[in-house]
């Protein structure tokens, strides 16, 4: 009694003091638990059936987020092992492939891409540039439209001001042909580094500046690889994975980064004695990024319900969660010292910055460990499972689709897996860009992310039926009406949260799923979340802390507003964009 008694003293004093609401929590009731949110460590699949049950969910998600998934990350065996699982599902059920040519894949060009070191170079008045310390190439980057392939031939430079600075102009005649030569952008055009599309982590690229291009520059060189830091320069040379770049456009010009040391070599001279229009010595270099589709293609899964209306049946009703998540990492932590440092300091995982404990602080978190240290061994752990983020988004969407296979909606419903949220939104992006249905017979879509950490004490205003959701009336008001009226008339109503739905847009919330590709084309859509936990993007993100009850109830939900919009007489009508909503850059 005494050990047990412990926990509950613990777990509520680690929580107060953060943004999570405190309250009596019960010890955990699994032998060998440490925390009073831990389920059973393994779960043996066993059949499913149409209904929506907790026990469906848990048979699928403990599949979905096993460690031989290693964490289905994008363009990596356990993420092609996880799709082949949802497609499996899916044929299972009946559905219709909704992928091209009847399958249920959409593979998206993703793969690694390289600057082959040994076949790169970049010459300055016929003295070679040590290529890390001295320059490194610039893979394509879509907002600054550079391309990565390159050949300086002794073409002349020009000293062309700051990056970025597009308040002046460049005078053709001064430009045309020549390499152009900038400063670094200001840490305010800069940002935080290179961005999604950037390789080899120069900022400047996160900054559009078409000045050089339009004034036929040959091409562009920027004063910027000092400020990257060791890492980002070591890291220029070696394989990263990425959608593939686009053709070069007749506007594409090569570019790099060089240090200040290499500029000097250039002008003669410190760069802060150069002004616009100084010419530099000519330089000669070559590189070129090479892309290779992956082995195990990163694809979205596509599966649909054939409407049972005829004048409807040309109509869809969308449902989608993103299939990946980060992977594994280099190097395996505690997994409970994690929970506990997460409990005390992080309530929302990663979104919270790392910062050193108070002393009242350490004292909690060490309490948390040494409880678990009397319970079990330490655990080491590198594998981001990615049971909550967003395996439970996924398996909801499974048990969606097993219960509408054997039902009858006036409208079509298709399902959408989407790869590669994790890496930049792109599998939603890709199908948007590029459907397998005509994209405005969409009627209506509704996407699902980290669906099972709801508790009062995982998130702010939780409870066993709280649900957050975001951008509901931002594309149709009437859409968001829809979702309300369900709600008010259900057997199990939701405490719908719409705190997160607001002009400030805390975290940046409502940009950082596959809702705003949906919402970018104009269909009414909704998100669907239970919140950031204290597992949120780390290693102790696994099945066992999913609250599988909470999780069944809020699929039942989304089911019934589905029906809802796939039955109505009418689409949901658009009206023009709420812009008292926030915008997505």
């Amino acid at each position: 009694m005494r050990r047990k008694a412990l926990p509950l003293v613990l777990f509520v004093a680690a929580c107060s003091g953060t943004a999570v609401a405190t309250m009596p929590t019960p010890a955990p009731t699994i032998p060998g638990a440490v925390w009073p949110d831990e389920g059973v460590a393994t779960w043996a699949p066993r059949p499913t059936e149409p209904a929506i049950t907790a026990n469906d969910m848990r048979t699928r998600l403990y599949q979905l987020s096993d460690d031989s998934m290693a964490g289905r990350r994008i363009g990596e065996l356990g993420n092609y092992k996880g799709t082949a699982y949802i497609a499996a599902e899916f044929q299972k059920m009946g559905l219709k492939p909704g992928g091209p040519n009847g399958s249920f894949f959409q593979d998206l060009p993703y793969g690694p891409a390289v600057f082959a070191l040994d076949k790169s170079r970049l010459d300055v008045g016929g003295s070679t540039l040590a290529p890390k310390t001295e320059w490194i190439p610039m893979a394509p980057a879509a907002p600054s439209n550079i391309s990565g392939r390159a050949s300086f031939n002794n073409s002349p430079t020009v000293f062309a001001g700051r990056w970025g600075d597009t308040t002046v102009a460049l005078d053709r005649s001064a430009i045309a042909g020549k390499v152009a030569v900038f400063s670094a952008p200001t840490p305010a055009q800069g940002g935080r580094g290179g961005g999604r599309g950037g390789a080899g982590g120069g900022n400047f690229t996160t900054v559009r500046d078409m000045r050089a291009s339009a004034a036929g520059a040959a091409g562009v060189l920027v004063v910027s690889l000092d400020a990257m830091g060791a890492n980002a320069a070591n890291a220029a040379f070696n394989p990263r994975m990425m959608m593939q770049p686009a053709a070069p456009s007749a506007q594409s010009i090569p570019a790099a980064a060089i240090s200040n040391t290499a500029a000097e070599k250039i002008f003669g001279r410190a760069l802060d004695g150069v002004s616009v229009g100084t010419s530099g010595q000519p330089v000669n270099g070559s590189w070129s990024f090479d892309w290779t589709m992956s082995p195990t293609p990163a694809r979205n899964v596509i599966a649909i319900l054939p409407g049972s209306d005829p004048a409807r049946a040309t109509q869809y009703v969308l449902v989608g969660a993103h299939n990946d998540h980060v992977g594994t990492n280099a190097v395996g932590v505690d997994h409970d010292s994690v929970r506990a440092f997460n409990r005390v300091m992080r309530p929302q995982g990663a979104n919270d910055a790392v910062r050193t404990p108070t002393a009242d602080e350490k004292r909690r978190i060490d309490s948390l460990i040494a409880f678990a240290r009397r319970i079990r061994p330490v655990r080491r752990d590198s594998i981001m499972n990615g049971a909550d983020d967003d395996g439970s988004g996924t398996v909801v969407m499974l048990e969606i689709a097993e219960r509408f296979a054997t039902e009858h909606p006036a409208r079509s419903i298709i399902f959408v897996s989407h790869e590669g949220e994790e890496a930049g939104l792109l599998g939603s992006r890709w199908f948007v860009d590029h459907p397998t249905i005509p994209i405005d017979s969409v009627v209506a879509a509704h996407n699902m992310d980290m669906l099972g950490k709801g508790r009062a004490t995982d998130v702010k205003f939780g409870g066993p039926n709280s649900v957050q959701t975001l951008g509901s009336r931002r594309r149709s008001k009437q859409f968001g009406d829809i979702i309300d009226s369900v709600n008010a008339i259900s057997a199990e109503p939701m405490a719908i949260d719409k705190s997160w739905d607001v002009p400030a847009n805390p975290l940046n919330r409502f940009c950082r799923s596959d809702q705003v590709n949906y919402v970018r084309v104009g269909i009414p859509t909704t998100y669907f979340s239970l919140g950031y936990s204290i597992d949120y993007h780390m290693p102790t993100d696994e099945a066992r802390y999913v609250d599988f009850d909470h999780s069944a109830r809020l699929a039942r939900f989304i089911h019934d507003v589905m029906t809802g919009v796939a039955n109505r007489r009418d689409r949901p009508a658009l009206a023009d964009p709420d812009t008292t909503l926030p915008s997505c850059r």
